[in-house]
């Protein structure tokens, strides 16, 4: 004898269920895997700003010395 087709379907929905539950999970890993990049480039390019000034503008503790 089969299961009954609500039993069936049931079991369906909980499969995506989980599946989705899982995709999640993933997408939220990434998430936090991008935003811990983001937060280091934003440090790079605000020490590579910095750079660019000392290059076009000399280091700003020199100028007053002179």
């Amino acid at each position: 004898m089969s299961p009954p087709l609500r039993d069936i379907l049931d079991w369906d929905l909980e499969n995506k269920l989980v599946k989705l539950e899982n995709m999640i999970i993933i997408y939220q890993e990434e998430i936090e895997k991008l935003e811990y990049e983001k937060k280091e480039l934003k440090r790079e390019i605000k020490f590579l700003k910095t750079q660019l000034d000392y290059l076009s503008m000399g280091n700003p503790i020199e100028e007053e010395e002179k």
